[in-house]
């Protein structure tokens, strides 16, 4: 059964959010096509909210779209481990810095509510929103760097970790993932840039070691993407 994260104002919205879920939680699995007749009956929408749904996810490449086809849910492999863990290196460290020097009370004030979420999440149980909340949490950080381009880029490239962070949390646990965030937060507080930016570091590092352990991988036989 297919439910939406929260409330949404459009329809469009409730089938962008419905859809969402259910791919972060495996309902819908990779490759999978999304029909346009199947999924009006299951979200209960029209043909329209249903492709502006879809095109949204395609746009933070949840799902693929290829031209004068039908649009499928991505895969996400072992292969993209090694570039999508480097990429979060480049991004949200630089953002943990800058996050640090500029961050207003409104930024604090908004990463702690994010911070409650999760600890809450983690209490029910809720692995979606727990990974959800996660997500929350690091673009908060980028916002706060007052920086946009450098949000947007967060954004993006955290929407094709919500996967591997739903199926890291509900087979792994959720062990450091309050703690590293409240050790982010902390810094961001004290407008300690080095200490914001080895908190980030952690955090991510080990987020990667748990993604190769959840692969049965290590740092050495992580495979190299294949080049054409």
């Amino acid at each position: 059964m297919l439910t939406t994260r929260d409330a949404k104002s459009t329809k469009s919205e409730t089938a962008y959010w419905l859809l969402r879920e259910a791919i972060v939680r495996g309902d819908i699995e990779a490759d999978t096509p999304l029909d346009d007749g199947t999924l009006m009956k299951q979200l209960g929408v029209g043909r329209t909210p249903v492709r502006e749904a879809i095109k949204r996810l395609a746009l933070e490449e949840f799902v693929i779209w290829p031209t004068h086809r039908t649009p499928y849910v991505r895969t996400t492999s072992s292969y993209d481990l090694s570039q999508l863990y480097e990429a979060r290196h480049i991004f949200e460290i630089p953002a943990a810095r800058l996050a640090a020097e500029r961050c207003a009370p409104a930024d604090l004030a908004e990463l702690e509510r994010h911070c409650s979420l999760l600890d809450d999440a983690i209490d029910s149980g809720d692995m979606y929103r727990v990974a959800e909340h996660d997500y929350d949490f690091h673009i908060g950080v980028a916002k706060a760097s007052k920086n946009r381009f450098l949000a947007d880029a967060v954004s993006h490239l955290n929407c094709g970790s919500l996967r591997l962070w739903y199926q890291n949390y509900t087979q792994l646990g959720t062990d450091r993932i309050s703690e590293d965030h409240r050790r982010i937060l902390t810094a961001l507080r004290e407008h300690d840039v080095e200490s914001a930016a080895s908190a980030g570091f952690d955090h991510v590092q080990f987020s990667h070691e748990r993604q190769l352990q959840l692969h049965g991988l290590t740092p050495a036989s992580t495979p190299v993407p294949r080049t054409r």
